[in-house]
């Protein structure tokens, strides 16, 4: 194999690409320079250009103690410490850095390992009476709730997840160049760097935020753009945010505002530690979490006996204890049916 050689004939577009990348890792931009690079952004070959330069970075980083990496990163630093020495301006490092990088892009499709740019799709599914916990590729954590599915689509623009049925928390890794977003029903809750939880329950989608912050967005947001400009800062500015400490409770399948109002935080992880606590719950609400621990499904005789509001801490898997707990406090009674029980009005 014939050795390669790093010049400094870079294209242009792959240069700005470069010099942006490096200001938004390196947190120096102000808000004018978010919107000169939102509006560079905005071009789709000024995108495709960025994409292919955080996919190569991500690539680099996470072969960083190979040996012929190792020598690429040497070679740069040398050629950045002669550069400064020398007064050349700052755009013409960088040039030169994403020239190396460059050099090393060739090499790693030598060494055919540039298929790790490649998107990475996986379901993560618990069983009844089952909790679980995931370390992402990217770093983030999931912990699963009782019978509760989440799809993973780890892609180039945007980590992409969706809650398809149960609840789930969130640890989300930091990566501002591929927002985070988990979609359930109608509702996408975008990220970069947080913890918070999602949960289908009843109808509604319900969003509790434990540290950062995130946005809440409809499915349709965005709809027609290119990936990279969907769930960029400015966009999000004007979407319902939600701050640490409260929730957000709104139709899955609806359009309407969502309702937010405070909750305790223990409170709201503590199904984590296998407890469910119910503060002012309606009973078909609290049935559901229950029945996710519960092979002895219980059933609600109407409407009427699933808007009776009750309260109470019970472990998890014990369906008996609950049931015992709500007949002792409230005017309903349980009955055999099936392999369950159902809950009716006295």
């Amino acid at each position: 194999m014939k050795d390669s050689v790093i010049t400094d004939t870079v294209d242009p577009r792959a240069e700005e690409a470069a010099s942006w990348y490096l200001s938004l890792t390196d947190g120096s931009m102000s808000e004018a320079d978010q919107a000169q690079f939102d509006d560079w952004l905005a071009v789709p070959d000024n995108a495709d250009a960025f994409a292919d330069m955080a996919r190569m970075s991500r690539t680099l980083d996470g072969l960083g103690e190979e040996p012929d990496i190792i020598s690429l990163r040497t070679a740069a630093l040398c050629d950045y410490e002669d550069r400064t020495d020398s007064g050349r301006r700052r755009g013409e490092v960088r040039k030169s850095l994403f020239a190396v990088a460059l050099a090393a892009s060739l090499l790693l499709a030598f060494l055919g390992v540039l298929s790790v740019w490649g998107d990475h799709s996986q379901r993560y599914a618990t069983s009844i009476g089952e909790r679980r916990t995931v370390l992402l590729d990217d770093g983030s954590q999931l912990a699963l709730d009782g019978d509760s599915t989440v799809d993973v689509d780890l892609g180039h623009y945007r980590r992409s997840l969706v809650l398809v049925r149960g609840r789930a928390r969130f640890n989300v890794a930091k990566d501002p160049l591929r927002p985070f977003t988990v979609t359930a029903g109608n509702r996408i809750v975008v990220a970069t760097g947080t913890s918070f939880s999602v949960e289908l329950l009843g109808r509604d989608v319900h969003v509790q935020l434990f540290e950062g912050h995130v946005a809440v967005v409809n499915r349709t947001a965005g709809r027609g753009m290119a990936p990279s400009e969907q769930f960029r800062p400015r966009r999000l500015a004007s979407e319902p945010q939600l701050t640490p400490g409260n929730e957000m409770v709104a139709l899955a399948q609806g359009v309407e505002a969502p309702r937010v109002a405070p909750f305790q935080i223990g409170a709201g992880q503590a199904w984590q530690d296998g407890e469910l606590v119910f503060e002012n719950t309606t009973l078909a609400s609290a049935v559901e979490r229950v029945n996710r621990y519960s092979r002895q499904p219980i059933a609600l005789a109407d409407a009427q006996t699933g808007a009776i509001v009750v309260n109470g801490v019970f472990r998890a898997g014990d369906a008996r204890a609950f049931l015992d707990g709500v007949t002792a406090l409230y005017p309903i009674e349980v009955s055999a049916e099936g392999d369950g029980w159902k809950i009716e009005r006295r």
